[in-house]
């Protein structure tokens, strides 16, 4: 089968407080570390990067390192991004979707999500929750506690055999979601849960990216392998 990566950036970054994807990590704008990573995983034909329509320039510039890969403009929402990558990829047989804000995904989870994906139709990347999980109200006063067992953190690669994606998408209409996984149950198709790691975090605040830099300036991860420029 043809896999292909969807990488997603098209997002505001408004809770970041900057343009979090092409802030600097570790020498390097954040949207390469996935780039890297997709590229060592060795698995997929082409990766697509999903840019803000304002942005394409920038992202372009940021992924000139990288061959094989095409910079495509996103839509208003998460969902319409991911519609974009479906229609850019029309020959792919499956489709890896991954947040760009997600920069320390292993190669090896990348590969192990596609090889479950051709097999059974989808996987999806998660964390079994082990805390305990309460409800509060608006004022933060704990309503209830909720039963664990069985609840996950999603994490991406979201990843799925197209025809599951095509379905999600004529069922889903206008509706959005809050990632691919959703639209698919939505679509009455089930999907499968695969577990993820604890590095794998999303960058979504400043704390958030802060906290990546330590994680890069102590040397707790890094790129998959160096960045190799090609010729022009």
């Amino acid at each position: 089968m043809t896999a292909v990566l969807a990488i997603l950036g098209a997002g505001s970054s408004s809770r970041a407080g900057v343009d979090k994807v092409l802030a600097d990590l570790g020498g390097h704008p954040i949207l390469t570390w996935s780039l890297q990573a997709g590229r060592v995983a060795g698995c997929f034909r082409e990766i697509v990067v999903v840019a803000p329509a304002a942005n394409v320039a920038a992202f372009s510039a940021a992924t000139r390192a990288f061959a094989g890969v095409r910079v495509i403009s996103g839509g208003a929402t998460r969902t319409a991004s991911s519609w974009a990558a479906l229609d850019a990829a029309p020959d792919a047989d499956v489709v890896a979707v991954h947040d760009a804000a997600r920069p320390f995904v292993p190669p090896s989870l990348l590969h192990r999500c596609v090889e479950i994906a051709e097999a059974e139709g989808s996987a999806v990347a998660g964390l079994p929750l082990a805390d305990t999980i309460r409800r509060a109200n608006e004022a933060g006063a704990s309503r209830e506690e909720i039963e664990r067992d069985g609840l996950w953190a999603a994490q991406t690669p979201q990843v799925f055999r197209r025809e599951m994606l095509e379905k999600a998408r004529a069922v889903a209409g206008d509706r959005s979601f809050s990632d691919d996984a959703a639209a698919v149950v939505a679509a009455g198709l089930s999907v499968r849960m695969v577990p993820g790691e604890r590095r794998n975090l999303k960058i979504t605040t400043f704390e958030d990216l802060a906290y990546a830099r330590e994680l890069v300036d102590k040397g707790l991860v890094g790129l998959a392998a160096p960045v190799v420029i090609r010729s022009k």
